[in-house]
């Protein structure tokens, strides 16, 4: 893995090329500048004096490179790279792959629904998440920001489900249970993970995943079972309001306790991802700056953790 090798030495190694560019050194001479991952850690790297087209993004390559110190972080100086040839590396390993495991998860899934207890409202929801099996249960939960690899948008759905139930305890369980966890489902069709990063897709540029996730309600309410308004409704207004206001993506505000509690489920989930990786990733007693919170957090351990 990348994070352990130390200045001084060499690697060889297949990488997935994040970003790509050339550009002109002082000396006027051309160097190419890469961001490579190995699924885990990202690290900058130079070729100088180079000439030739930079390898594609989201591709992968085989490296040949020394590790040396840069303002304080390792960096690759490339002597060599080809473009990988096919089947030679896994391109899914590069995304990560979420550490529960999905098989487990499959299992709490099932778990779940069958705590719905009305009737057209589970039939909804198992056809929804039936007709898009595979995708829901490998798509990764965000880009970057939190359960980003295979299996993460599962995880971070049945969290939400939990957690709604205990911050709305006097709430309708069915719809709880239902918007926990097909609220991020237009995600199966935002992003794309079949290369060796997560991508945007067109339609989620353009749509999102809140929009794309009721045009899946929809489709699935018209071809398959016709759920009545009465939960239907409230099941959209949770979907389309779980990420709290307007300038935060929401059409809509949460107006039921059932929408607040999946809002707060959501938010919650993920910020504890990022501070739990976070503090994995810390040398001392404080994390770096955590993107999306906007400040450190101290690691604390007991006598017993020391």
């Amino acid at each position: 893995m990348l994070k352990d090798y130390q200045p001084g030495q060499q690697l060889v190694e297949f990488l997935a090329v994040r970003k790509a560019s050339t550009a002109t050194a002082s000396n006027g001479k051309k160097y190419l500048s890469l961001t490579l991952s190995d699924g885990e850690t990202e690290l900058n790297g130079k070729q100088w004096d180079f000439a030739g087209e930079a390898p594609k993004e989201n591709t992968i390559i085989k490296v040949k490179a020394d590790v040396e110190l840069f303002k304080g972080n390792n960096q690759l100086v490339i002597q060599q790279w080809r473009t990988a040839e096919p089947g030679e590396s896994d391109p899914s390993k590069f995304i990560g792959k979420c550490p529960i495991g999905i098989e487990g998860m499959k299992g709490s899934l099932s778990y779940w629904l069958s705590l719905i207890k009305n009737t057209e409202l589970n039939a909804f929801v198992n056809a929804i998440i039936e007709a898009n099996y595979n995708k829901f249960i490998t798509c990764p939960g965000a880009m970057r920001h939190h359960h980003a690899y295979i299996g993460g948008l599962l995880e971070h759905a049945l969290n939400v489900t939990h957690n709604t139930l205990l911050l709305a305890p006097d709430g309708n369980k069915d719809l709880l249970i239902a918007g926990g966890l097909i609220h991020d489902i237009g995600k199966i069709w935002e992003y794309d993970w079949s290369g060796c990063s997560i991508q945007m897709t067109t339609e989620g540029k353009l749509l999102g995943h809140i929009a794309i996730g009721i045009r899946t309600l929809e489709a699935v309410k018209h071809e398959y079972c016709d759920l009545d308004e009465s939960i239907y409704y409230p099941l959209l207004h949770m979907i389309l309001s779980h990420h709290g206001k307007p300038e935060w993506g929401s059409p809509v505000e949460p107006v039921m306790k059932e929408a607040i509690a999946l809002h707060q489920a959501d938010v919650l989930d993920a910020q504890m991802w990022k501070i739990q990786k976070a503090e994995t990733e810390a040398t001392g007693e404080w994390t770096d700056r955590i993107y999306g919170i906007g400040r450190e957090f101290y690691v604390y351990k007991t006598k017993e953790d020391k």
